[in-house]
């Protein structure tokens, strides 16, 4: 990622990043007490995926134990994870996700 230096008035230097912010994969992680269909809904009301993109996702994690749900800045992966896990804990549901650098 492109930097440049920039000395500001108080004489210490702020480094100013420009270009893209860093993406991030959201994972989606097996377990064995989440359910296919609450995995489903999830995907399609959280992470906005289609119906056969959700299934699709669901049934990956289900054989790999776990599957790329998306890539996103590190703010909205952040805040998709925290409101599908929000909505898991209230169901009951250990559904969990990690979030990877790219």
């Amino acid at each position: 990622m492109p930097q440049e230096q920039i000395q500001n008035k108080a004489n210490t230097t702020v480094r100013a990043v420009s270009g893209e912010p860093r993406k991030h994969r959201v994972i989606v992680l097996n377990d064995d007490f989440t359910t296919f269909e609450f995995v489903i809904m999830v995907m399609m009301t959280v992470f906005m995926k289609t119906l056969e993109e959700a299934e699709d996702i669901a049934e990956n994690t289900h054989v790999n134990q776990k599957a790329t749900v998306g890539t996103y800045a590190l703010d909205i992966a952040r805040s998709k994870v925290a409101k599908a896990v929000n909505m898991a804990r209230a169901e009951g549901f250990p559904l969990r996700f990690d979030i990877q650098a790219e």
